[in-house]
């Protein structure tokens, strides 16, 4: 749907992001365009840029970047309009893998975060239509909004703007409702014009990631680990057969763990 949506996600995108910013409330750092400093860097190639390098980052860059990292990874280019830039959008925020898997979550497909045709079928028989997805992709995007529960970079101090930017809404009453996130992907899916947002309170360009897991402190790594110490412990003794048996199973739990780490490590919670 790129020809079509992308253009128009990406301005709307980008009036929800606004230009610099570095504030003790956006889990991000250094923003602007909605382009993080990790994210600069990682698409320079680079270890790190330093702030000033992310205040100067071009709209030409930013553009080069969604259209690169963010716009495929969310989906974009396989979901239907409206509901592709309701993708984007929650992508851009919260990462793409995380928009994906809530999506897939609403759809009832295994949560993966990788958008394929499991996922658009899914999509494409979801009950009510395309307007129905798109009204309970919004709503399940504020209900991860609100689970992120820091009150230093949460939904605590940053749930106001992240409401109106989705939902146009303010909660205080005192901005005019506005069409969100989910009104312009609903005027895009009856092929209406959309309207760039005013600028949301602080908050709403803010970066909805949570912390990331230390795959180390999980139980499904630590056991098979710690199990691989002590089988041979256990199965010490006398002859060969007792010593090739310990050998296997500790490959065994030594596998499990590794695949355990893989999974956890790649998977924010």
């Amino acid at each position: 749907m790129a020809r079509e949506t992308l253009p128009r996600a990406l301005e709307l995108m980008f009036g929800h992001e606004g230009g610099y910013s570095n504030v003790k409330t956006d889990s991000g750092g250094p923003t602007k365009y909605g382009v993080t400093h990790k994210t600069l860097a990682a698409h320079r190639g680079v270890k790190s840029v330093t702030a000033g390098e992310v205040k100067a980052l071009t709209l030409k860059e930013a553009e080069d970047i969604y259209r690169k990292g963010y716009w495929t990874q969310s989906g974009g280019d396989l979901l239907p309009v409206g509901l592709d830039y309701a993708a984007f959008d929650f992508g851009v925020n919260s990462g793409p893998a995380r928009a994906v898997k809530v999506l897939q979550a609403l759809v009832g497909v295994v949560p993966d975060g990788n958008a394929g045709p499991q996922t658009l079928a899914a999509v494409e028989a979801y009950p009510g239509g395309a307007a129905r997805i798109i009204i309970d992709y919004c709503q399940a995007r504020m209900d991860f909004l609100r689970s992120l529960k820091n009150p230093k970079t949460g939904f605590p101090v940053n749930g106001r703007g992240w409401t109106i930017r989705v939902t146009g809404v303010d909660p205080k009453g005192q901005w005019k409702e506005q069409p969100g996130v989910r009104g312009n992907a609903l005027a895009m899916l009856e092929h209406q014009p959309v309207k760039t947002p005013a600028v949301a309170p602080a908050g709403g360009d803010a970066k909805a990631i949570p912390a990331p897991v230390n795959p180390w402190t999980k139980p499904e790594v630590i056991l098979p680990g710690a199990g691989a110490i002590l089988t041979p412990a256990v199965l010490s003794g006398s002859g060969p057969v007792q010593w090739a048996l310990g050998v296997v199973l500790v490959v065994a739990v030594l596998i499990g763990a590794f695949y355990a780490f893989k999974r956890i490590a790649g998977t924010p919670t």
